[in-house]
């Protein structure tokens, strides 16, 4: 699989600044918000997550049809309609969000799939491929459920909720 970056260069003021993209950003706080209201039940309308987050409904439904093809959410229709999380937030890790959003992270080619011509000689392989893995382990070991806990918001334990 060919990695993908999930960072953008971006200037500021006479410097460059690594940012996350827009769909990582946007996709992972639309969740958030879903989590924060989950219940195993309730479907969220896109609209009011949309008015919530501040994003075009549009944008958000791009990166739903990515979240519905990994799994993540699941669509409900009718008058209750809208999207709602396919697992307790405490099952879904952000690096499967990331993954569903954006692929594999990347920090440098030589870390893709081509491999490295230059990686005996190259003084900073080793520091983008530790770089990789510690980020890599970060976004394995948080969940929606911790950020959401972490933020003081939602998803408070119930016994509806708390066994997925």
């Amino acid at each position: 699989m060919v990695g993908y970056s999930i960072f953008s260069s971006v200037s500021r003021k006479g410097r460059d600044e690594m940012k996350l993209s827009t769909k990582t950003r946007y996709g992972l706080r639309a969740l958030l918000y879903m989590a924060e209201r989950y219940d195993g039940e309730r479907a969220v309308p896109v609209g009011e997550i949309a008015k919530e987050q501040h994003v075009s409904e549009k944008y958000l439904e791009q990166l739903f049809i990515r979240l519905r093809r990994k799994n993540i959410i699941a669509s409900v229709r009718g008058a209750q309609g809208g999207y709602m999380l396919q697992k307790h937030p405490r099952e879904v890790t952000v690096a499967t969000v990331v993954d569903a959003l954006e692929g594999d992270i990347t920090f440098a080619d030589c870390l893709s799939g081509g491999g490295c011509r230059n990686k005996g000689s190259c003084a900073t392989h080793d520091l983008w491929s530790r770089l990789k893995e510690s980020i890599d382990d970060i976004l394995e070991d948080t969940t929606l459920w911790d950020l959401v806990n972490k933020s003081g918001n939602g998803a408070k334990e119930s016994p509806r909720t708390a066994n997925g």
